[in-house]
């Protein structure tokens, strides 16, 4: 059970497991796109259902309540028509980045401090991938089995065909076909396979890097403890200090790296993710029949996970740097150094000192952006309340 265990929580195995089943490799010696008729196939159901949903707005664009349950899925489907279509185009990046973060802990004479540093980081980022995995798919299972489940229940008990959807679709056939039904749900196994896949695989590939790159500053804090309580020689202090900052100004290469990676996914996610915050609550507030309880249940979750991975791992790198900062200026020698070292050690500690923030292009990630997001899905949420109170 143990080994069984430490399988299921290796190395970027979430995030491995979710790119596969859509085509992709996460391998910086391999082709990304392994399987190009299976990510096409899924674009294309996505794209298929994205259409028949905007005709369903279309068609009821004067009900607010049916439109802002179809706007959810809708929303949903273009996030991850977005953010896969920009992960593919800077996949290359991406995945040497994630050799670039490995690297220091791969090495054969490595500390077993910062190993186990590193073990740390990894376990919680493979426990909150296989959380998060779980969600969206119960999130896909619910939005299908519900539905088939209640259409057989009702023919087990009257008899008759009813068929029963979770989705709000202007569809160019007849569901009330039984064939036709099953044909429909056999389609939406690739579009919720897409979604589930998508979203678990770029979000957790997000909040992995966030512990690398915690799992890095919390090395060079050994470091530099290691430092303070090996002083001998200034020659011998100077040459420490001198690979310590080359390994922090390589670090802030990677955190600069990571910013440009994600920057364009992050924006995508910010700009989406309070109209779709305010779908969901709308869900909750305004009257409705027939309700997928446990689909809307877990999507809840995911949605809020959503705002949790950006907004607090650009926290968490931004907390990291900054404690980095004040273990710098806290554990130098400073009565101990020559005038000239001083001087050179500045430039260094300000460089520390500078507050790392991750951005995208029209906004900063962190807890402000979370209040943002939070006042203006209920402001939306307020709009579309009053507009249907008024119809």
């Amino acid at each position: 059970m143990s080994k069984l265990l430490e399988a299921c929580l290796d190395n970027l195995w979430s995030q491995r497991l979710t790119f596969g089943l859509m085509g992709l490799e996460l391998k910086p010696d391999r082709q990304t796109l392994r399987s190009p008729v299976t990510f096409i196939v899924m674009v294309l159901a996505t794209s298929f259902e994205l259409c028949t949903v905007c005709a369903f707005i279309v068609q009821h664009r004067s009900d607010i309540v049916l439109c802002s349950e179809a706007l959810m899925h809708g929303i949903q489907m273009v996030s991850s028509l977005l953010k896969m279509t920009i992960f593919v185009y800077k996949c290359r990046k991406l995945v040497s980045l994630i050799a670039s973060i490995q690297t220091p802990f791969l090495r054969a004479n490595i500390d077993a401090a910062e190993l186990r540093v590193w073990q740390v980081q990894n376990r919680r980022a493979q426990i909150f991938s296989a959380i998060y995995l779980l969600m969206c798919a119960g999130t896909s299972i619910s939005f299908l089995v519900m539905p088939v489940a209640s259409t057989a229940l009702i023919y087990y008990n009257t008899g008759q065909f009813v068929p029963v959807s979770s989705f709000r679709v202007a569809l160019p056939y007849d569901v009330t076909q039984p064939l036709i039904y099953f044909l429909d749900c056999c389609l939406m196994v690739p579009v919720l396979t897409f979604f589930c896949c998508s979203t678990t695989g770029v979000d957790t590939l997000y909040g992995w890097y966030v512990f690398g790159l915690t799992a890095h500053y919390r090395r060079l804090e050994l470091l530099l403890q290691n430092a303070r309580m090996q002083l001998s020689a200034g020659r011998e202090l100077e040459h420490r200090l001198d690979q310590l900052f080359r390994q922090h100004a390589r670090l802030l290469q990677l955190v600069a790296r990571f910013e440009a990676g994600f920057r364009d996914i992050a924006c995508v996610e910010v700009l989406l993710i309070c109209v779709l915050y305010c779908s969901v609550i709308c869900q909750y507030i305004m009257p409705h029949t027939n309700q997928n309880i446990a689909f809307l249940g877990f999507f809840s979750l995911v949605v809020s996970s959503q705002l949790c991975i950006y907004g607090f791992g650009a926290e968490q790198v931004r907390h990291e740097g900054q404690q980095f900062a004040y273990q710098l200026y806290q554990l130098l020698p400073w009565h101990e150094l020559l005038p000239h070292q001083r001087r050179l050690l500045l430039l260094p500690l300000q460089r520390a000192q500078k507050e790392t923030k991750l951005g995208a292009y029209f906004f900063v990630l962190g807890r402000p952006l979370l209040v943002w997001i939070f006042r203006t899905a209920g402001s939306f949420t307020t709009l579309l309340n009053t507009l249907r109170a008024q119809n």
